[in-house]
Formats: structure tokens, sequence, C-alpha cells
């Protein structure tokens, strides 16, 4: 039985609203218990922080010697961003700040705040990690949304299959999260690289993954979850599934671990030919984690 490589990655959300931190922490308690969860089978977790996040762990010297441990067994500590297109926008963006106003009030009527450009972003991330390099930048509508310091990123929009390039949901398509190959292209001077997930939100789409990995005949498969309570079970019977298959953790990965260790092939993409068929995605939201 082939047993590919696998990635979870989890998603910490910005929550860039008044009294937005009460939601950071109680998110922050289910994180724990996904990261024990995964400790039993020794899985590798790639845990991907918003700049709320980052500043919320960094505030705390126990919530930060808890940090060193998740990354001293192993697990990814990287960033996650969510675009002015979001409804649930982080607050940073490098387009000028006049123009975001309009932009978003197509989008969300609340109150929010703009909180700066990428550079306080990335200088938000790095007090949790200094040399940050991946995330899920929430790009795949807007490659303008990729800070110069992430290069190992999972939001293309792209298939990481086939020979057609072709947009797919992380919602709807369980395909999305394979990756015969690694997405290779140069963004503002700056070359980057990107893998792709599937969305495990519910015991649903945790079901259609387990049979996608079985179907597979190479390459590696990922999959997003987000710091949810009401994701717990779906999370804890894909961990549970991934230990059936793969009961020692050899194939357990996290983002860095695929890229560095060359672990599939990479391949070139045409960048601006992603960017023009995304471009009429923007207001849709289908794409957007």
């Amino acid at each position: 039985m082939f047993i590919p490589y696998y990635y979870i990655c989890v998603h910490n959300e910005p929550y860039n609203v008044p009294n937005g931190e009460k939601r950071i922490a109680r998110d922050y308690d289910v994180l724990c218990q996904l990261i024990n969860i995964a400790l039993q089978r020794d899985i590798k977790l790639t845990l991907m922080f918003t700049a709320q996040w980052a500043d919320y762990i960094s505030s705390d010297s126990f919530r930060m010697a808890r940090l060193k441990q998740w990354a001293e067994i192993g697990h990814e500590i990287a960033a996650h961003h969510h675009n002015v297109y979001h409804i649930n926008w982080d607050g940073y963006t490098n387009y000028p700040p006049e123009s975001v106003k309009p932009m978003r009030q197509n989008i969300q009527p609340r109150k929010e705040r703009f909180l700066g450009n990428f550079d306080l972003y990335i200088s938000s991330l790095q007090k949790i990690n200094p040399g940050i390099k991946s995330g899920c930048m929430n790009a795949e509508l807007d490659k303008r949304e990729l800070p110069d310091r992430i290069i190992y990123d999972t939001s293309l929009g792209a298939a990481n299959f086939g020979e057609e390039t072709r947009l797919l949901s992380d919602f709807e398509n369980p395909v999305k999260g394979i990756n015969e190959y690694l997405s290779v292209a140069t963004y503002k001077e700056i070359e980057r690289k990107w893998l792709t997930h599937y969305q495990v939100n519910n015991n649903r789409n945790s079901g259609q993954a387990m049979k996608t990995v079985l179907g597979m005949k190479q390459g590696a498969y990922g999959v997003i979850m987000h710091s949810f309570k009401r994701q717990l079970s779906s999370f804890a019977a894909y961990i549970e599934f991934l230990h059936g298959i793969d009961p020692s953790a050899s194939h357990s990965m996290t983002i860095s671990d695929i890229v560095e260790q060359k672990l599939i092939p990479e391949r070139p993409v045409d960048l601006e030919k992603i960017q023009a068929m995304s471009e009429s995605l923007k207001t849709g939201g289908q794409f957007i984690c």
C-alpha cells in the first residue's frame, strides 16, 4: 500500500474586532487540545499563526515556553494571513490605507482596524519565530498579499497535480490536497514554493480526505484545520486514520519538511496566468480560508 507524505496545517484566526483577544484565548485552549491529540500519535503539525496570535502568545512567558516546546517536538511555527478580500480581514496589507476603506465597505461593514503594512505584520510573527518563512497567506486571489519573508506558501489557488493549470477550492474538492509536485515561481524577484491543502473542517470532509489519501499513488497530501472547538472531532478522526495507515508516523511532515527535504518534484508555474484566472473570484469567497 502506498502511503503519501502528509501534512496538517492549523489556522489560528485573527479576530480583528473589539474584544478579539478573548476569542483568541478561547481558541488557544482548543489549539492546545489539537496539539495533544496529535502528540499521542507523534504526528507533526504546521501551526499557522496570524499576527494577533503572535502578539497574544509573545505577551506571556508561559505561552512562549509552551510554544518553544511545540517547536522542539517537531511542529512548525508558521504564519497565517487574511487578506483585504476576506470577511475576517486581519488588518494588514500593503495597499495604501486610503484605498482599503472602500474595498472593505463592500465586504464587511463592521468596525475594524487598519493595523499596518507587511513589515509590521512580519515583525509580530518574528516575536514567535525570528526565522519565519512558511505559511498560508490567503493570496489565492491576489499575489500582492505575499510578504517578502514568506517563501513557502499554501495559497497558490491552483492545483498541484495534472498537466493543466486549474483553480480548485479548498472547501469543495478533496483532490485539492494532492501534491504530485511543488509549484515554483518568482514573485518580486523572490523564488517562492507552493503546496496545497484541503479543508478538513467537518466529519464529511475528513472522510473525503481519507478516501483521497487511500487512492493516491504518489506525492504528498495536505489538509487544513482551524483551532475551533467544533472541528475537534473531525481532527481526531483524521489523526486516527493517519495513525492506522502510518503507525510510526514516518510520513508525517511539516510544510518546510516537504520543501527542504525535496520529497516531491518541483514544477515551474505561470504566476501571471494563475493571477488572471483568479481575478473574477475576488468577491466570491469560495477560495478563501
